[in-house]
């Protein structure tokens, strides 16, 4: 293998400057500047903190939307309640009206009179509109009257209504 580079390489070898550098170094500057850094930064909220205001804004939506319905319901309870409790108010008053009535009328028929006129006056003040015990009221403040001239003005006030 002597002299022979093979592929015409050879010419190359023996024909090249062997003074001339293949590369030229350059001197190393003592100081360079660096490239100017021209990106902003702009304050993004970290995903943590992304996550927990979500969160917050769920609990307390959440709990609007349960105090919303919970307060509806209780609304709507309380109007029920309030108009049971004036049903059975009114039927105590019809029940104690009745009563009054059929005592006060017994009580005519025994001729306890002053104690009838003190059934009706306490029917008077649960239904002061019942035609019947106004009648009533009327016919035993007149007999009372004939005896007693306080039961007369009683009943000029009742005849005054009427």
């Amino acid at each position: 293998m002597g002299g022979y580079m093979g592929l015409g390489l050879q010419k190359w070898i023996y024909s090249r400057d062997p003074q001339k550098k293949m590369f030229k170094k350059e001197r190393l500057k003592s100081f360079t500047a660096l490239p100017k850094y021209s990106r902003t930064f702009i304050l993004k909220p970290s995903i943590k903190e992304n996550k927990k205001l979500n969160g917050l804004l769920t609990v307390v939506f959440s709990f609007l939307i349960l105090s919303v319905f919970t307060f509806n319901h209780f609304v709507d309870y309380s109007n029920k309640q309030s108009q049971r409790i004036i049903k059975i108010t009114n039927f105590k008053n019809l029940e104690a009206f009745n009563f009054l009535v059929n005592s006060g009328e017994n009580r005519l028929r025994t001729n306890q009179i002053k104690m009838a006129y003190s059934e009706f006056k306490l029917a008077y003040n649960i239904n002061s509109e019942n035609k019947e015990l106004n009648q009533l009221m009327i016919e035993t403040l007149s007999i009372l009257c004939s005896n007693d001239n306080k039961y007369c003005d009683e009943l000029d006030a009742i005849l005054d209504v009427f």
